[in-house]
């Protein structure tokens, strides 16, 4: 037998027709004819997905999903509602309270079907991830079809940005966790004078933003594209999810997010002490460790507006270094790609 559902239906024709075509897809379906009821069965049965009307007597579907969440064993359990009403207003607010999807009255059996099936796999994704990222992905790999959400929304999830254009600017309020597909990011800070500092770069399989959105604070830096990017974003609800139902998925998150800081903070040691020749250089072999060289040459696309923000000094003296640098036969390029000819040296620059 397949995954259990409970269905919390007052209306008994239609109750007994959505458990008719959720059985004869292979599930195994419990009824309750209220809200009350389906908890109480919910408690005992701990069902693996509930599809709840809103509207019902004694306990409606706001109440039963209110209650779920204080309920440990049950609290993480997909919740599908199902309701006459079709205004945008309470597909928002239904969202919002934490339900998982929406169906409107009537709905077609393949619809019905779409959404379990879909709300059930994300579900066990979530709770059996070994690798944080991965968890991610199977949140994006689903987000890509779920058109409730979309239509929800208005937003796709996947968002396209064209290169130097902003993704969240300092100051931002965060709602969602950002995941690079395809291009690259860059994460600046300005200072009091204008000057912007390039603090992290992010790459093709890497997430950004994470730390605002543990801290729920505004952001303190901006993201910005330098090249054109595609980037999926994660509702806040479930990167909550996908960290509060695995302890093992928290703990990795954690020691990924403490080797971030650790490597920027050993680059913030670098910059306040080391001189601008090593400074360039160092912003150079970054670049190159982060970011796989782009031609089968071996050069690497760089503008040096970034390399200056990476290395902060000013765009002139990373002009200056680059041509020392060629002329000294460490690299060659400089204008809007760079390729490493003799790492060695490169790497024991002091001066």
């Amino acid at each position: 037998m397949g995954d259990k559902i409970l269905i919390i239906e007052d209306n008994k024709n239609l109750r007994e027709d959505t458990a008719e075509i959720l059985a004869l897809a292979g599930y195994a379906v419990i009824s309750a004819e209220n809200g009350k009821v389906g908890l109480e069965i919910a408690k005992k049965e701990k069902p693996n997905l509930i599809v709840c009307d809103i509207m019902m007597p004694e306990l409606d579907g706001y109440g039963v999903l209110r209650a779920l969440e204080n309920i440990p064993e049950i609290a993480t359990t997909p919740l599908v509602f199902l309701t006459a009403k079709s205004e945008k207003e309470d597909f928002r607010f239904a969202m919002d309270l934490g339900a998982d999807d929406y169906l409107t009255k009537p709905f077609s059996g393949s619809d019905l079907l779409k959404v379990v099936a879909a709300r059930l796999k994300k579900n066990k994704l979530l709770k059996n991830s070994n690798e944080t990222l991965k968890g991610l992905d199977a949140i994006i790999d689903e987000a890509k079809t779920n058109e409730t959400i979309n239509n929800i929304t208005n937003n796709r999830t996947i968002n396209k940005f064209k290169n130097k254009e902003i993704v969240f600017k300092e100051g931002d309020l965060p709602s969602y966790l950002y995941f690079v597909i395809t291009g690259k990011i860059k994460i600046i800070k300005t200072n009091d004078s204008g000057k912007d500092y390039i603090t992290e770069l992010k790459k093709e399989g890497e997430a950004f933003g994470y730390t605002t959105l543990l801290n729920e604070t505004k952001y303190t830096e901006s993201a910005i594209a330098i090249e054109d990017t595609e980037i999926a974003i994660i509702p806040k609800k479930d990167f909550y999810q996908l960290l509060y139902s695995n302890s093992e998925v928290s703990l990795k998150f954690i020691k990924f997010i403490s080797n971030n800081l650790l490597e920027a903070e050993e680059r913030l040691i670098k910059l306040a002490y080391d001189s601008g020749r090593k400074k360039t250089a160092e912003a150079i072999l970054f670049l190159f460790k982060k970011y796989e060289p782009t031609t089968e040459d071996g050069f690497i696309n760089i503008q040096r507006e970034n390399l200056s923000a990476l290395a902060g000094i000013s765009p002139e003296t990373i002009s200056r270094n680059l041509t020392d640098f060629k002329e000294e036969g460490l690299i060659e390029g400089g204008n809007r790609s760079l390729k490493i000819v003799d790492l060695k040296k490169l790497e024991t620059i002091k001066n």
